[in-house]
């Protein structure tokens, strides 16, 4: 497997579901059965991964009922970050439920995807291949990330209880077995071998949603961005070299003064057509950027919730400095951090194009145009204000300023909790 594409790998794909990156997205995808539906397929197991993400997530919330003023606040910590990543991974199913998504994954994969819009232009095959490349390693360095955070995430428990002595034939006195994930539950596994490996084996399957619920899904959007970006970048090109009458070139290149530089009447023709053509791609990334927001907006406003949350926790759970604890939650700190930089990053990168295609609009030669097609650019122009930000929830808009105001709040937060818990000490 390539980290890096060169692009050869396109060679004899004849549809978007044979392109190496989209078939690891989609095998990925396997788990939560994410992957868009016909109409007349089955959608039970998208069902049956939720209800099992309900029951953890109750059952991690009877935890927490149970042991709040039996266990410090450092130790209830981790239940409380797994409770709210339960949280994310039952509104992600709830949102994969919806026909929204499926509708919008659907048009991402038979209509907006760049593979299908690779002729229109010489540049517009540049760009399909640039986008191949940014998201073929994009998808093979979020799916191996993943994969590190499973295996940290139930490594270092188990590592926990081989060093306290758990595995030999007689275990130490008071000493307990460690989980990836504490629920309350009917049977005892924290001194019962039994209970250890029954709670252990469930706590990798559901970690394993739980991952596929953050990461793939995240991977998921993060294609989609990448695509609709790379229609903004076809957009703002062809507008911004837009062609001009051929008797502007011609006195371009002789340097004799010719009175009329108008379009002739043929050439006006072509121009509607183009102009027809470029207004209706517009149209078609403005509705499909719509239709994400009302697919993807409940779900991304949750996660933003949650790293508001999360975020304070951690850095609460990392302050104590201890070896054990640094291991235990330092990477979790990094890889939740990181996430919420990562999105944010590139639904920043869809946002700034919008700003690039008004310019490209102006670069437009209305002034060599019939007042007819002169509507057609005012229409453009009017249309390419439109912004294309993803709103969570019709409320707030996702990008760097939102990050931003997050990390900062964040931290605040934590550093008012922090000092509160050194007072109770």
């Amino acid at each position: 497997m390539k980290i890096l594409s060169d692009g050869s790998d396109l060679e004899g794909v004849e549809k978007v579901e044979d392109i190496f990156y989209i078939n690891l997205a989609r095998k990925s995808m396997w788990i939560l059965d994410s992957w868009p539906k016909a109409f007349n397929e089955s959608s039970t197991f998208r069902y049956v991964v939720l209800a099992l993400n309900v029951t953890t997530l109750i059952g991690g919330a009877i935890y927490l009922r149970n042991n709040t003023g039996v266990l410090s606040s450092f130790e209830l910590g981790h239940t409380y970050i797994t409770v709210f990543m339960n949280c994310i991974t039952c509104s992600r199913g709830l949102m994969i439920l919806s026909k929204d998504y499926n509708h919008v994954m659907s048009l991402f994969v038979h209509k907006i995807h760049l593979f299908h819009h690779r002729h229109k232009s010489d540049y517009a095959y540049l760009t399909h291949i640039f986008i191949h490349k940014i998201s073929h390693f994009y998808t093979v360095y979020l799916l191996g990330l993943a994969l590190n955070g499973l295996l940290l995430f139930n490594l270092i428990p188990f590592y926990n209880c081989y060093s306290r002595g758990m595995f030999k034939d007689v275990i130490p006195a008071n000493a307990t077995y460690d989980h990836a994930v504490f629920y309350s539950v009917p049977f005892d596994y924290t001194t019962k071998f039994k209970g250890y490996l029954a709670m252990t084996s469930f706590n990798c399957f559901i970690s394993y949603t739980c991952t596929s619920y953050f990461c793939v899904v995240d991977l998921t959007i993060s294609l989609v961005i990448f695509h609709l970006w790379g229609h903004m970048r076809l957009l703002t090109y062809h507008l911004a070299n837009f062609k001009k009458p051929a008797s502007v070139l011609e006195s371009n290149d002789n340097k004799d003064e010719i009175k009329d530089h108008s379009y002739t009447d043929e050439e006006l023709k072509e121009v509607f057509s183009k102009l027809r053509e470029y207004i209706q791609h517009h149209n078609l990334i403005l509705e499909f950027s719509s239709e994400m927001s009302n697919a993807f907006g409940p779900a991304l406003l949750a996660y933003m919730v949650f790293h508001q949350v999360s975020g304070c926790i951690l850095l609460l759970e990392c302050s104590q400095l201890d070896m054990k604890t640094l291991v235990r939650y330092g990477p979790l700190t990094i890889v939740i951090f990181q996430q919420l930089i990562q999105i944010s990053v590139i639904f920043e990168l869809l946002g700034s194009s919008n700003d690039k295609l008004i310019d490209g609009v102006y670069l437009v030669p209305w002034e060599y145009m019939d007042t007819s097609n002169r509507k057609l650019v005012f229409s453009m122009l009017r249309q390419s204000h439109r912004s294309i930000n993803l709103k969570m929830m019709s409320m707030l808009t996702v990008g760097v300023q939102t990050m931003t105001a997050i990390l900062k709040t964040s931290f605040s937060y934590f550093v008012m909790l922090k000092t509160v818990a050194e007072e109770e000490q």
